[in-house]
């Protein structure tokens, strides 16, 4: 991820449907993982895919420490862009998750790692509440990245609210979200989604709009300059297992 994307001029979470878990023979870690396509790799809104295919992907584990309580960590990987953020990302990540009656939280650090480009890498904390309501759940989260060289010496904050409802009787679960950036990464970015998903059988098919606020412009190969903040259409198609 760019530590300011418009001073790159070129220019998550990894796109990543949860996954089913599955008991591991070690007793009490459930180990789960995903893979998919995404018709572009969108990170807050922006795309770092210059608006092309992505291969995704990830593994997750978790250990119960009691009924409402457990560690997790894992791992994600994309695709990426020679002109962006290199030929993939790499995510390593882990916290803490509990409930409380209808409640949810989960707290947490994560690392973005991009192996093809330099300077680019970084870390940051995250914290997240939720609740749930019979077909309908909503969140609200941070994210801090603490003031590192590969964010221009500065500090960042990401601050979000979601919203997501099942259809009832359908396999749909309706999504929206809304977000504010600012700091080393960006300065006063405003970024929205409203889309659905739908799961048949062992796939999960999405299509969501993403826009910003923000123009990130950046030159094609033809020449054609675009902007990595416009409004777009994503498609995405996963599966778990």
């Amino acid at each position: 991820m760019f530590r300011n994307a418009l001073k790159v001029a070129v220019l998550a979470a990894v796109f990543a449907v949860p996954a089913k878990a599955a008991q591991s023979a070690s007793g009490g870690v459930e180990v789960s993982a995903n893979a998919g396509l995404v018709s572009d790799y969108r990170f807050r809104g922006i795309s770092f895919t210059e608006e092309n295919l992505a291969l995704q992907g990830g593994v997750d584990a978790s250990l119960a420490l009691s009924d409402n309580l457990s560690l997790f960590a894992g791992t994600g990987a994309s695709t990426g862009n020679s002109d962006t953020i290199g030929a993939a990302e790499v995510d390593l990540y882990g916290g803490l998750a509990g409930t409380s009656g209808l409640a949810n939280w989960q707290v947490g650090v994560l690392g973005y790692f991009y192996p093809d480009a330099s300077g680019i890498d970084f870390y940051e904390f995250h914290g997240e509440f939720g609740m749930d309501f019979g077909p309908m759940s909503a969140a609200a989260g941070l994210f801090y990245a603490p003031e590192q060289s590969n964010l221009g010496g500065d500090d960042s904050v990401y601050v979000y609210t979601s919203l997501a409802s099942a259809v009832p009787n359908t396999p749909i679960t309706l999504r929206a979200s809304v977000g504010y950036e600012d700091g080393g990464l960006w300065n006063g970015k405003w970024d929205w989604s409203l889309g659905a998903v739908a799961v048949f059988r062992q796939f999960t098919l999405g299509a969501t709009y993403v826009d910003t606020n923000k123009s990130a412009p950046y030159l094609t190969d033809s020449g054609k300059s675009r902007k990595a903040g416009d409004a777009t259409i994503l498609f995405s198609i996963s599966t778990s297992f």
